[in-house]
């Protein structure tokens, strides 16, 4: 009735399942290493500074959410300000210290206002502001006849100037 299998063909019939066993094992990894990887790079791509682009698509999100604050004059600072940083940002040293002021009283504000919604576009553009802020006050704080910190830069920045996105 039954015959009796061989060593050989018993390992001729187990070599396949094994084998597929261990090709599902390995794509159903791959898949799951690919899609971490989507979740990082969006998360990164969102929380990138005021660069241009992005800056008009900033803008939009705060005239749509933000209406009282664009009437403001600490609105029209701000853009200003990230304007000259994304055109040529050595314009940014010709900036007089009241302008700084009213830039950095203007940030702010609208850390304040994102700070109030529980929003997750608020979290990601809040990012932004601050990245692209840390990188302007950067440029302000630097001696560039010595290029070196005309301060203590990790006191005003608070993190050491080597952190700094696109330096």
């Amino acid at each position: 009735m039954y015959r009796s299998i061989s060593k050989r063909e018993l390992n001729f019939i187990m070599k396949y399942p094994v084998r597929l066993i261990i090709f599902v094992i390995g794509l159903g990894l791959s898949f799951i290493s690919f899609e971490a990887n989507a979740k990082e790079d969006k998360r990164t791509v969102n929380t990138a500074g005021l660069s241009k682009g992005r800056d008009k698509a900033f803008e939009q999100y705060i005239t749509d959410n933000f209406t009282p604050f664009i009437e403001q004059d600490e609105w029209k600072v701000f853009t200003e300000v990230v304007t000259l940083y994304n055109q040529s940002p050595s314009k940014l040293l010709d900036v007089n210290a009241e302008k700084k002021q009213q830039f950095k009283n203007a940030v702010k504000l609208l850390n304040h206002a994102m700070n109030s919604i529980n929003d997750e576009n608020a979290k990601n553009w809040n990012e932004s502001i601050r990245k692209t802020v840390h990188n302007i006050e950067f440029l302000w704080i630097v001696n560039w006849e010595t290029l070196t910190p005309a301060h203590d830069t990790e006191k005003i920045i608070g993190e050491p100037i080597s952190m700094l996105n696109g330096f």
